[in-house]
């Protein structure tokens, strides 16, 4: 297969397991689902996590969306946003933050990033020419 043709499958497979993952973890407690209606709230598979909205809220307004402020509560400002993006992404337009939502705005992504900030921090071996080792600063009297 051509170079191009593994990494777009590659991607999709990528795709494909968070989008697997986001639902698993968004997941009713009983196992199933009730139908998603506008007038009855946000459809199955949305999520209220505060980490994944303020994510959102963030992405939104980096985009020019203006979800209001980023506090992680999807209020009226942040539904109109997602509406707004998710019909320009021509994919339904819930008005909250679903699977396909989250997909497209790389919330995971952006979730997990400080997290793997934090481990290369973490792993990087301590050099007496950089300074205290990590978690102890100096003293004054110390050079």
């Amino acid at each position: 297969m051509a170079p191009v043709m593994l990494s777009f499958i590659a991607m999709r497979c990528r795709v494909l397991l968070i989008v697997g993952s986001i639902v698993v973890s968004l997941g009713s407690p009983g196992g199933a689902s009730a139908p998603a209606h506008a007038a009855s709230g946000p459809p199955a598979g949305a999520t209220s996590q505060p980490r994944f909205i303020r994510e959102a809220q963030r992405a939104l307004g980096e985009l020019g969306y203006r979800p209001g402020p980023i506090d992680g509560v999807v209020g009226p400002r942040t539904r109109d946003a997602l509406a707004r993006y998710q019909r320009s992404q021509k994919i339904p337009e819930t008005g909250y933050l679903d699977a396909e939502t989250m997909v497209r705005l790389d919330i995971h992504e952006r979730v997990s990033r400080p997290a793997a900030r934090l481990e290369s921090e973490i792993s990087r071996p301590w050099s007496p020419r950089g300074g205290a080792p990590p978690g102890r600063l100096r003293s004054p009297t110390e050079s």
